[in-house]
């Protein structure tokens, strides 16, 4: 009885928490700026994958490979799991993410599961008026198409990934892992999309109740290869500048209130340092922080926010080394 009554506090607590940061959201300039950009990235994301991925019939990783591989093996109709799955990703977003991630991931979930099925339905028509449509881009060069399909859906999940959201699914687990673990959104995409690929040639071949040829699947796995890993690179090449560290060295009299805000928004330890003004000879605090390059906007935004007057220098860092950072083990 005590067990599921801290289960309600906790999750009750966790609500709450939701409700205050979406309030505290909804009136804030960046919040909507960083929804711009989400939209930006899910129009990439959509016509790459609708225009360009989708006609060539290729098998893709995430949580939709998965689903097909469920519904290969078992029958059952592929929306059942994928609604089971992603919301269950969600739930453990909200547990174990910040509930900006949280807010994020359940609009961009929102605006793919509207415009892909459009763009879906008018890349491949219906054939009895398939004369009077052409919007298959390069339905003759497949090749081109997966490239550079590939290309525009990294760059749309880059863009989602940099103001910290995401399109759901197993970018969910993509944002867990990456939290926990120092790697790049890409490598931990590549592993896990990599994994749903491969097995997705197994069930086609000798799990399926229509087997396919062996060297068919093959083919398809080729480019479904091909696929995972550009689509990575190229959010790799957009987010790779956010995987550098940045140092900020903030002078303000409301260095309390930062230190706080930057301590329960973001997770990142900070350092009192003690100073002294030489012009004036004053006692001062410094509040020092190293955070990933990726957060530095959601720092300047808070300094901002409490302290606008504040002064503050920032500069990149070659190399850290600890908790949060690179392995120590790298210096050797």
């Amino acid at each position: 009885m005590a067990q599921n009554l801290n289960l309600l506090t906790f999750l009750g607590q966790k609500f709450k928490d939701l409700v205050h940061e979406l309030s505290h959201q909804a009136v804030s300039k960046y919040f909507w700026k960083d929804l711009l950009i989400v939209l930006m990235g899910v129009l990439l994301y959509t016509v790459g994958f609708s225009f360009l991925i989708y006609p060539q019939r290729v098998t893709t990783g995430g949580l939709m490979g998965i689903c097909n591989i469920i519904t290969i093996i078992t029958g059952i109709k592929v929306d059942i799991p994928y609604n089971i799955i992603n919301i269950s990703l969600l739930v453990i977003a909200f547990l174990f993410l910040d509930k900006n991630f949280f807010i994020k991931t359940l609009i961009g979930i929102g605006l793919l599961a509207v415009l892909v099925p459009i763009a879906t339905r008018t890349a491949i028509p219906d054939p009895r008026v398939e004369e009077l449509w052409h919007l298959m881009v390069l339905k003759d060069q497949p090749l081109l198409a997966l490239i550079l399909g590939s290309m525009m859906c990294g760059l749309g999940l880059g863009l989602i990934f940099s103001v910290n959201g995401s399109s759901g699914g197993t970018d969910v687990l993509v944002a867990l892992i990456s939290k926990y673990r120092n790697m790049s959104f890409g490598r931990i995409f590549v592993a896990v999309d990599g994994t749903v690929v491969r097995f997705s040639y197994f069930a086609n071949v000798y799990l399926a109740d229509i087997k396919i040829d062996p060297l068919v699947a093959f083919d398809k796995l080729v480019m479904s290869f091909i696929e995972v890993v550009l689509l990575a690179m190229t959010m790799d090449w957009y987010t790779s500048g956010n995987r550098q560290s940045v140092q900020f060295m903030i002078f303000s009299s409301k260095y309390q209130e930062i230190n706080d805000a930057i301590t329960s928004r973001l997770r990142r330890g900070c350092t009192l340092l003690e100073a002294t003004g030489g012009y004036t000879g004053q006692p001062q605090k410094v509040l020092l922080v190293v955070v990933r390059k990726q957060q530095s906007v959601a720092i300047s935004r808070i300094i901002e926010e409490i302290d606008p007057k504040a002064f503050v220098s920032n500069g990149a860092v070659k190399g850290v080394y600890g908790e949060g950072f690179e392995s120590l083990k790298k210096i050797k």
